[in-house]
């Protein structure tokens, strides 16, 4: 028996066992995706062997059961049909509402051809029942069509905006079953905009972002600066992650700026060791960050350095181990490592120069933006204040290693780490005077 056939038989089973039920229902039973379970019911369909209900979602049931009740219906009691829409829309609507799909993806699962699926979704076009992303070619329901459906960015209801740029927004929300707080971040949906889902989903570590869940979906949020744009018409990517309730390290910086007694080097030396200790595992693991910077670096509850937004991480070689051509200029500009500005070819190495800047901010009080704007392009050129050599020796010796403009002269972020264990007190209050 083909593992197609068994997948039917066992669809038919549970139909046998439980009676009517929706395709979700009939894939938590036999522990298979949804959209394979719905493709089966389709073939199945087809051949005459299960039958679907006009209610939103479908409910599927066996056609040998259909055959019975028919018998038993009085000539008076006719099913009730609707004509608003053809047998063939309705299947791609079907599919349709559990996310945006690939004209390619439709046809597969309906066992069609694609040019009598694309007649299909521009007829259903036409009618307003779809769109089409025109980045990605992305198929969805339109959100007025799809008001009956499952939308799981309903469950969330949104408490306030707490990002919104270029990539989109992250929203802060409350999940209306959990009753629990989340980050919600909300990107148009392109071709590379899955590379974030598939990072956070594998580096499960406690210093980076806890990654929940992912989804396609329409807009049902409009963000400050997309109020004037027609948005409603794309498809989107959700990310829904923890929410952490400390802030960001601009926020520690800020506050620290303006406090008169200063923070201990203890304490800096320990958050930058669990900002170390998460990039070391981001590195470990192939990838590249490619846009640290305070912004990016937040706090759980607890107070542990949560590193966030992977929005730009890249892999570190290619399938066969080789350097990757890299795009010029992604990343926060004050931030860039010097290749990242004008090379196309970097590895991870291009994460420790803004590693090193932001050590140097957690230690140095910058107490305006004009003394900021003024130090900072000496300090990327590894030139310090006048004074903070003589009060931070072991700490500048490392930053100027950090800041080095080749990368093959800065440290591996394990070797930092390792340099903190060794030449730095992370458990008293007292700087280590060791020689380096």
């Amino acid at each position: 028996m083909s593992a197609d056939t068994e997948t039917e038989k066992r669809i038919c089973d549970v139909l046998r066992l439980k009676g009517k039920s929706t395709a979700l229902i009939i894939a938590k039973e036999i522990g298979l995706d949804k959209r394979i379970v719905n493709k089966h019911l389709y073939i199945l369909q087809k051949s005459n062997q299960v039958f679907k209900t006009d209610e939103q979602p479908p409910v599927w049931d066996l056609l040998e059961k259909k055959k019975e009740i028919k018998h038993t219906l009085k000539p008076e009691q006719k099913p009730q049909t609707t004509r608003d829409t053809s047998e063939e829309e309705k299947h791609v609507e079907d599919l349709l509402r559990s996310g945006g799909l690939k004209a390619h993806q439709i046809a597969t699962d309906l066992g069609q051809s694609r040019q009598t699926t694309n007649k299909q979704l521009y007829s259903m076009m036409e009618k307003g029942r779809v769109q089409k992303c025109s980045i990605s070619n992305m198929w969805s329901l339109n959100e007025e069509w799809s008001e009956g459906s499952f939308s799981q960015e309903r469950l969330f209801e949104m408490i306030t905006e707490l990002g919104d740029g270029g990539y989109g927004c992250v929203y802060k929300v409350k999940h209306k079953i959990d009753g629990k707080i989340y980050a919600l971040k909300k990107v148009i949906l392109t071709r590379k905009a899955d590379s974030e889902v598939k990072a956070l989903a594998q580096l499960e570590h406690p210093n980076i972002v806890r990654y929940i869940t992912s989804w396609h979906g329409p807009n049902i949020w409009t963000s400050n600066q997309q109020r004037n744009q027609v948005s409603n018409s794309r498809t989107y990517l959700f990310i829904q992650m923890e929410f952490c309730e400390g802030g960001t390290l601009t926020d520690w910086i800020q506050a620290r700026n303006h406090m008169e007694k200063q923070r201990t080097t203890a304490e800096i030396h320990k958050i930058f060791s669990e900002i170390i200790t998460g990039v070391e595992f981001i590195h470990a693991n192939n990838l590249i960050h490619r846009d640290l910077k305070p912004d990016n670096i937040l706090f759980g509850a607890d107070g542990k350095v949560k590193i966030g937004d992977f929005g730009l991480v890249a892999a570190q070689t290619d399938q066969n181990g080789d350097p990757i051509e890299r795009s010029k200029r992604k990343g926060t500009p004050p931030y860039m490592s010097p290749e990242q500005e004008n090379k196309k070819n970097y590895d991870e190495k291009t994460d420790i120069f803004p590693l090193g800047l932001i050590w140097f901010e957690m230690l140095w009080k910058i107490s305006t933006g004009m003394e900021r704007v003024k130090l900072w392009s000496d300090l990327r050129n590894q030139r310090f204040p006048e004074g903070f050599s003589d009060k931070y020796s072991a700490e500048s010796t490392f930053i100027m290693k950090m800041l080095s403009y080749s990368p093959e002269d800065r440290p591996h972020a394990k070797d930092i780490k390792g340099d903190l264990q060794t030449f730095f007190s992370l458990e008293h209050d007292v700087l280590s005077q060791r020689t380096i």
